[in-house]
């Protein structure tokens, strides 16, 4: 039988792993500097957990988790965002005393059964942070700066970056009347726009099918309170104060329902239909509603497979620096012992002296004719052969696979060469 990769996962090697190990590089680097520590969550935590933090509603919870029962009949879930992880990581270990700087990041696969389209799959890789403890718009302002900083990293400059704000607890609910007064006069509503109406309207301005038909939809803007009405000024103003161009959307409201005040999505026309390239807001009451004290609190998270994506058109790629690939040959099996103890020096050497060489070989059985074969097969650039003659005058022989010379070297001056 031939088994293959399960739908909507995906293999990652060669020039791609490169990309995804150097984003992530790029991003510790980053986070580093703005004072992020990291946090690593688990693969899977009480299925309890994303439904109260992510909403009841949401298509997450509604169509996409991955929900299983372990031995003990406990249910479980496949983390589908790291945002409730993190929360219930920061409750559960006190962080706010042990670590009061309050800011973390992490790393790592999610699970959402979704239909796989390019740069979305049902298992793919995130890049968060969260930032607990502080409700100044300096934070958001911070947040969005921070994403915006991950993908110019990697290339991405052309991004369109769009923020809102839903309000708190005190002016939502009277936006929330007003749109559900409003809704209930359109027609021919789809299945999960009705369905939204009655649990979290908000969510329904999120919906691609009807978008076309809200036309006269009521305006967040128009029932916030002055606090959220100043906060989200204030954000603007510092984004604008650090050349941070922005779009208010004022139907942005983000497809989880633990989001309040402002939100926002970075995306870039350039990828399609999946342009979302990182996103987040406010949840200033998840930390409380989980069981933890009142704490307000900002996070985002980007896609790693589709920034990835985006960043083949900015020649990210083509950055990379191709290792200088050694290949250590034995023209004698019996010196087969000498040219391995060689090559693990040359590894460790190589690594010591952080020079951009990788090492292959020896491979024992083979003639030398067939071991410079298989050189030429990875590409290597040089081959270094043990040879009785030399060997015994303490050199080997250096072959250049690309012109064919070769010259003697002493061993001794390996470091050197």
């Amino acid at each position: 039988m031939n088994y293959k990769a399960p739908r909507g996962t995906h293999d990652i090697f060669g020039i791609n792993a490169s990309g995804m190990s150097l984003l992530e590089q790029k991003a510790k680097v980053i986070f580093k500097r703005h004072g992020f520590e990291e946090v690593r969550i688990p693969a899977f935590e009480d299925a309890a957990l994303f439904m109260r933090s992510i909403g009841q509603t949401t298509d997450i919870v509604e169509k996409e988790m991955y929900i299983f029962e372990d031995r003990k009949k406990r249910k479980l879930a496949l983390r589908p965002e790291g945002t409730a992880s993190l929360v219930r990581a920061f409750i559960e270990h006190r962080m706010n005393v042990s670590m009061p700087t309050g800011k973390f990041f992490y790393m790592g696969e999610m699970f959402r059964y979704e239909r796989p389209q390019a740069g979305r799959y049902r298992q793919f890789h995130q890049i968060g942070a969260e930032f607990f403890g502080s409700s100044s718009p300096a934070a958001d302002a911070e947040i969005i700066v921070l994403a915006q900083d991950l993908l110019s990293s990697v290339g991405i400059n052309e991004m369109n970056v769009y923020i809102n704000s839903l309000g708190c607890g005190k002016c939502r609910p009277l936006f929330r009347e007003a749109l559900v007064k409003y809704l209930g006069s359109v027609r021919d509503l789809c299945e999960d726009c009705l369905r939204r109406l009655e649990k979290n309207p908000l969510r329904v301005l999120d919906c691609k099918t009807d978008s076309n038909k809200f036309v006269k939809v009521p305006r967040i803007p128009d029932y916030l309170c002055d606090c959220c009405k100043g906060n989200f000024n204030l954000t603007q103003s510092l984004l604008k104060s650090v050349g941070c161009n922005y779009t208010v959307d004022e139907r942005l409201v983000r497809g989880l329902d633990y989001y309040t005040k402002t939100v926002f999505e970075i995306r870039l026309d350039a990828v399609g239909s999946q342009d979302a390239l990182a996103a987040g807001g406010r949840y200033d009451n998840l930390v409380g509603e989980l069981g933890g004290q009142d704490t307000p609190a900002i996070g985002f998270a980007l896609g790693s497979e589709r920034v990835l994506l985006a960043a083949q058109k900015t020649g990210f790629f083509s950055s990379f620096q191709e290792s200088e690939k050694i290949f250590i040959a034995v023209a004698d099996q019996e010196l087969f012992s000498e040219a391995f103890s060689f090559a693990i020096k040359a590894m460790r050497n190589g690594l010591k002296g952080n020079k951009n060489i990788s090492v292959f070989g020896p491979v024992n059985g083979k003639n030398l004719t067939n071991q410079l074969k298989f050189a030429d097969k990875i590409k290597a650039v040089k081959a270094i052969v043990f040879a009785r003659t030399e060997f015994e005058d303490g050199k080997f022989l250096v072959k250049n696979m690309k012109d064919k010379t070769q010259t003697k070297v002493l061993i001794s001056e390996f470091s050197e060469f």
